[in-house]
Order: structure tokens, then C-alpha cells, then sequence
């Protein structure tokens, strides 16, 4: 069954590098990946305070939503404040089997974990729009 979290633990940091880092699927987002970074700068992963955080060059602060099926980490989101009125994704990772075209793409995990920011952001004052980039320059602003 799957779970959603915005903590995880140390002992997930191996599971989290290779899903944010080493994912064979980042091949169909690498133009949004890189936009990505040359807008945000590059991620990485920190134990703070005895819990996993990810960090960006150049924001100072991001949130992260994570997925798990059991104890296994499945997803992760990374997103930012970076306007008054608006959230926008910077990262998104899914195991293989999670993604659109893997074994278990029925539980729809980037948009159930969308629909949770979205209903997250709902409750944040202020908070209009969620933005996705999609490589090219292009993004999209999802109204909350």
C-alpha cells in the first residue's frame, strides 16, 4: 500500500541518491532535467537534524513529498515557494515500475503525488498556481 511523507529516514539515503540520481527513466525527462538545474542549480541529498532533506544551489529552502510502497522508497518530489502565489516542481522521481509504462503504472504515482501538492498547497495562504517545467522552456501553471 502506498504512503506519502515528507520525512524519511538516513537509512533511505542509498535508495533516495539512486532514485533522484541514477534513474534509467530520467532519460525521458533529461530536457527538463536539465532546465531544471541551470534554473534552480544541481540537487543533493543531506541527513539534517537525523532525517533526509534534499537541497538546491540556489533556493534556499525546498520541500520534499515522498512515496513509499511498504518500506520501499518508490517516488519523490521535490518543490519550491518561489513566488508569493506559487509552488513550482523541480524534481520529480518514480521507480521504473511506478512510471507510466511500468508494471504497477495503475496507482498513478506522479499524479496522485501532484494531487497531493496540490491539496497541500490549497492550505498554504497565497499559494494560486503549481508550475511544471517540461524541458524546451516550457512550463505549465496548474491552479490549486
Amino acid at each position: 500500500m502506498l504512503r506519502y511523507t515528507s520525512t524519511l529516514q538516513p537509512e533511505y539515503g542509498d535508495e533516495l541518491e539512486r532514485l533522484m540520481f541514477f534513474n534509467p527513466g530520467q532519460q525521458t525527462a533529461m530536457a527538463a532535467i536539465v532546465d531544471s538545474v541551470e534554473t534552480f542549480g544541481a540537487p543533493s541529498v543531506y541527513t539534517e537534524r537525523g532525517r533526509l532533506r534534499v537541497r538546491v544551489e540556489k533556493l534556499e529552502d525546498v520541500q520534499t513529498l515522498f512515496a513509499l510502497d511498504g518500506d520501499t522508497l518508490v517516488g519523490v518530489l521535490v518543490y519550491s515557494r518561489v513566488a508569493l502565489e506559487r509552488l513550482v516542481v523541480i524534481h520529480i522521481a518514480v521507480e521504473q515500475d511506478y512510471s507510466a509504462h511500468g508494471k504497477f503504472a495503475q496507482n498513478m504515482l506522479v499524479m496522485r503525488m501532484l494531487e497531493l501538492l496540490r491539496n497541500n498547497a490549497r492550505r498554504i495562504k497565497g499559494i494560486e498556481t503549481i508550475r511544471m517545467m517540461y524541458g524546451d522552456n516550457r512550463v505549465r501553471d496548474f491552479s490549486v
